[in-house]
């Protein structure tokens, strides 16, 4: 299992000459990377609102596994034996488990068939999900055990304290009826945690009452070049990968572990997602 702490743009200035090798050497390992393991990224999310009896919560989020040609049954079996290595309590797919054909909801079921939380597995379905078919889609999480969230929550309970744990479908959808924010508020709760497969739902998300969102898509840009503000991903987006935060309100967007049509990734490794919410004041991303 390999933990990783990212090196910053600051960071990689500061080495000057060395900086551009290691910038060249970095391209190259992300190369290889795309066809490996990915690393394990630790993240504490601090909220002032989150009850006591959930204070220390652990969650895996998985993000754009695009199982298909690139991200076949044996790797993905592999990420489901790191997950269960980190003994979450709670386990999230965040959209785009599927790439976009039939076979891949074969490949996904076969790589996570398994997986499995004390507080559940749940996911919610990306834009490439429904390339696939949101139908399928929605089925191989079931396949998987997984309970599917697209447009629904549940309320996980803990010594009378209660979080509403929702999840709204993709934007770019024919088939299902797109993302409805409603869903925050169909259960009381005393805490609000929201899936939503592209990080721009933020700002509905934030005006429905959602205290921590959780969202891929982005990749991290894919393809970046750290010492520079390269990164594709800013094209469409301003939130590209880490935690962002508005008052208390908070948003962690995942680089996910898959790729798409390129199997490259360069300045943006693949990351499974361990984060520990804590009770606490609103303060730096730990």
């Amino acid at each position: 299992m390999r933990t990783v702490n990212y090196l910053t743009r600051r960071g990689m200035l500061r080495q000057g000459a060395l900086g551009v090798l290691g910038g060249v050497l970095l391209a190259r390992s992300n190369w290889v990377e795309a066809a490996e393991l990915p690393l394990v990224r630790r993240v504490t999310l601090f909220h002032p609102a989150l009850p006591e009896p959930f204070d220390g919560l652990r969650l895996v989020q998985i993000a754009d596994v695009h199982a298909g040609v690139f991200m076949p049954p044996g790797r993905l079996a592999r990420v489901r034996d790191l997950v269960r290595r980190l003994e979450p309590e709670l386990v999230v797919f965040t959209g785009d488990q599927l790439d976009r054909r039939d076979v891949d909801a074969e490949i996904f079921v076969h790589g996570f068939a398994g997986i499995d939380a004390p507080l559940g597995v749940y996911g919610i379905l990306g834009n490439h999900d429904h390339l696939a078919g949101a139908g399928l889609a929605v089925a191989a999480l079931t396949a998987i055990g997984a309970q599917p969230l697209v447009n629904d929550a549940v309320v996980l309970e803990r010594r009378g304290a209660r979080v509403l744990l929702a999840g709204v479908d993709d934007f770019d959808t024919e088939d299902f009826a797109g993302p409805d924010f409603r869903v925050l508020a169909r259960h009381p709760a005393d805490f609000r945690v929201l899936l939503c497969h592209r990080p721009h739902g933020w700002d509905a998300a934030l005006g429905a009452g959602a205290d921590v969102t959780l969202a891929g898509h982005t990749h991290g840009g894919q393809i970046t070049i750290p010492t520079t503000d390269v990164n594709l991903a800013r094209m469409s987006t301003r939130y590209v990968a880490g935690a962002y935060r508005r008052g208390a309100q908070l948003l962690f967007v995942s680089r996910g572990i898959g790729v798409g049509k390129v199997p490259v990734r360069i300045g943006a490794p693949p990351e499974v997602d361990l984060i520990t919410l804590r009770r606490g004041d609103a303060g730096p991303v730990a």
